[in-house]
């Protein structure tokens, strides 16, 4: 199965202040992101991810109802409907490939980005880039022991203050 990592970012690669604020991020990274995964059809996140989403302002959840959704945790919690749990990355792409998907997007974590990474499972990345700097915060990836060669295929500006930068993974 293709993964494809999608993250909003600032220009300096951090996904969430430290306390776990994303409000530094455009309200067109949601656009793009909805757009990407109604294109798609599934996505993963994991469970920091899900608990702030599921606690925003406004129903964002109804931008993602037809999409097929796996949250990865090694919790078990109460989900709600039409959320999928998985305990590893190989069992959410398990549960999405029994579903028929080809491919999927994976937002939302920079743990479970490394847990991706480390275990070579990312095909694709698209890093949404906002005009901002964040001194302290959670980075796209956990510190862990990988590295990932891209080739950027394509750079795409998105409105005033966003750019989208789309790398192929070497292997």
């Amino acid at each position: 199965m293709k993964v494809i990592l999608s993250m909003a970012i600032s220009a300096n690669g951090i996904i969430a202040t430290k306390e776990g604020s994303e409000d530094f991020l455009s309200h067109g990274n949601w656009m793009q992101f909805v757009r990407l995964v109604n294109k798609i059809g599934c996505f993963i996140w994991g469970r920091k991810t899900y608990d702030a989403v599921i606690k925003w302002e406004g129903d964002y959840l109804n931008d993602l109802k037809d999409a097929k959704k796996v949250i990865i945790s090694n919790s078990r919690f109460q989900l709600k409907e039409g959320f999928a749990l998985a305990n590893s990355p190989e069992r959410a792409l398990e549960l999405l490939e029994k579903d028929g998907f080809k491919e999927c997007i994976l937002t939302g974590g920079s743990i479970n980005n490394s847990t991706f990474a480390k275990r070579g499972l990312i095909d694709e990345v698209i890093f949404d880039v906002n005009s901002v700097v964040i001194g302290e915060g959670i980075p796209v990836f956990a510190p862990a022991n990988f590295e990932m060669n891209l080739e950027l295929v394509s750079m795409e500006k998105i409105d005033r203050n966003m750019l989208e930068l789309r790398y192929k993974v070497l292997k």
